[in-house]
Formats: C-alpha cells, structure tokens, sequence
C-alpha cells in the first residue's frame, strides 16, 4: 500500500505519458548508429529533445548534451510530484558520487570538477566546500556518518576501495530506507532487485580476480532479495550451478551467460548489460498501472538508460567502433 492516493499522481502521470513518446525505441536508437556523419546522429537525438538545433555540438563535447538532457527530466520530474521525497532516492547515487569524487580528489591532489553531477539533493560546490572544510553542520545526518568513517578509515590505511565500500553501502541502505518509506511493493522491489545485481556483479568481478569469500562479505550490500548466506559456499560452485539456484529469482542468466562470458572472454560487457536489461524488464510492469508513482519512477530509469544507451553509440562513434559491435552493446529499450 503506497504512502500516497494514487490520485494524487494524476497530473504526474499524465505529463510522464506524453513525455514518453520523446523516449527513443530500439528502432530510433538504430537510426542514430546508423547516421552516417557524427551530426548525423546528433540530428537524429534532436527529433527526440536533445541539443538546440541551431547549435553546431563539437563531437567530443556530446556528454554536455546528455547531461542537458538529464538535468532536464530530473527538474520536471520533481516539479510534477506531489511529495518530491517519493522519489528522493534516486538522488542518492549522486550525491555519493559527487561525495567519492571531492574525497579521492583531495586525496590525489586532483581538480574534481569534470567529474561532479549537478543531479544531487545538494548542489555539488556547496557539497566541495562542506567536505573541504569538513564542516558538516548542514549536511543531513545520514551523509555525515559515513563521510567522516571515509575520512578517518583513509587516514589510517591509506587505501581509496575503502572509501568506494563504505559509501557504497551507506547509499544503497539509505536507498532501500527511502524506498520503504514509500510503503510501495513496486518501488521497494526496484531498489532490492538493484541491490542484488551489484552483489551478483561484485561476486562475479571478485571471483574472476581470485578474491575470496572474507573479501566478499566486507562488501556485501544488505537488503535484497539474495541473502549473504547464498555467497558463502558459492566460490565452490561452478557458475552453472549457480545459475541453477539462482533461476527460481530471476538471475540464472547472470550466471550462465554473464559469468561465463568472462571467464572465456575477460571482458564484463555481457555481464552488465544482463542486470540492465533485467531493470529496464521490472520497469517495465508500470506501463499496466494507469496513475501512481510507478510510472514517474519508471520514466527516470528509462530515461537514464537510455541515455546509457546514446553515450555507447556516440562514443563508438568518435573512436570508429562497427556497428554491429554498437548494437551488440545496447541495453534493452523501454519502448
């Protein structure tokens, strides 16, 4: 039962299901790969909203127009929501990131400012001067903990993969509490359904590397579907087996193609693209549910995909990749 009367997001889902046909299908997507010329493809995006027409866009200067767009939906999504917390969560991931980027940055003596997204529940310069100066007075409580044990946990050992696992968990919980505030199956479910693709991905990634089930544990993320204790015989099991056990939840395939496609090729392409695909799937529900938060939240996950999806191909692209191997890459569409 959702926090909120599904009538309430009747205006939202009203404006989301018009800005649903600017979201590009597998077959727009394979206009822009096919555009001969780099302003090709980038007159193709511009039918859907990205870009000013009547600018001419430096092919390395494409991530700005991506971003443009990004900055965009997330500004209409929370003008059109009657409670902007619903959907706070997915702000959390970058807030974190900004917070990995000024810490590793000061710690490497660094300019950070290329790498900062404005997608934050705190702007980015405010967010660099809170930590530069470590004045965390204004800083919501729920960031400042595990700043600090960022900050002290690197003093003492010196090591950055720390900083990236303490945030990391402190996100994803902050998440999953945010999600369940909700009081909405379909939004708590997206969350845990995210939280266990990163384990299967972090057990594959440290497996393949011949870490062992100690490592694993310190990085574990708490609240999906999969518990700990799955991951503690299965540095054992051969991937099949583990995809066996892992069909009755839906994640065999990371298993038996993901898994196995890097032992034999090295490369996590396939393995990444099977947990997107498999979000874009769950997103995909909520094009049956008429008004609630389900399909606000699902326009965002898909805009973002498909975003992911625009920076392969542009990025193929400029370094001349085929595509075939372009397409090869791409994430499942939302329509």
């Amino acid at each position: 039962m959702s926090r909120h009367n599904e009538g309430e997001f009747a205006f939202s889902c009203a404006v989301i299901r018009s800005n649903e046909k600017t979201l590009l299908s597998s077959g727009d997507l394979q206009r822009v790969i096919d555009a001969k010329q780099f302003a090709g493809a980038l007159a193709v995006m511009g039918e859907f909203g990205y870009g000013n027409s009547k600018e001419t866009v430096d092919p390395g200067a494409f991530e700005k127009v991506l971003r443009t767009e990004m900055d965009r939906v997330y500004r209409l999504i929370f003008s059109i929501v009657p409670d902007k917390q619903e959907l706070e969560m997915f702000l959390f991931q970058n807030d974190y990131h900004n917070i990995k980027v000024l810490l590793k940055s000061e710690f490497l003596k660094i300019d950070p400012t290329p790498l900062l997204v404005d997608t934050g529940r705190i702007d980015p310069e405010k967010l660099a001067v809170m930590i530069k100066e470590r004045n965390f007075l204004f800083m919501p409580e729920e960031l400042k903990i595990p700043i600090e044990e960022a900050i002290d946990t690197f003093s003492k050992n010196r090591d950055p993969q720390e900083i990236d696992i303490i945030l990391d968990k402190a996100c994803y919980k902050d998440m999953l509490a945010a999600a369940e505030e909700t009081k909405n199956d379909f939004v708590i479910g997206y969350v845990r359904l995210l939280i266990d693709i990163l384990n299967i991905n972090t057990f594959i990634r440290l497996r393949e590397i011949g870490k062992d089930w100690t490592f694993f544990r310190k990085v574990f993320l708490e609240g999906g579907f999969v518990e700990k204790s799955f991951f503690s015989g299965a540095f054992e099991k051969t991937y099949q087996q583990l995809a066996d056990e892992m069909s009755s939840h839906g994640y065999g395939e990371l298993f038996s193609v993901g898994a196995v496609d890097i032992s034999e090729t090295k490369k996590y392409t396939a393995l990444e693209k099977l947990g997107d695909d498999m979000r874009i799937r769950y997103i995909k529900k909520s094009k049956f549910i008429t008004m609630g938060i389900e399909p606000v939240m699902s326009f965002l996950v898909a805009k973002e995909s498909e975003i992911k999806n625009l920076r392969i191909i542009l990025s193929g692209k400029l370094v001349g990749t085929d595509n075939e191997v372009i397409k090869e890459r791409l994430r499942e569409s939302y329509v």
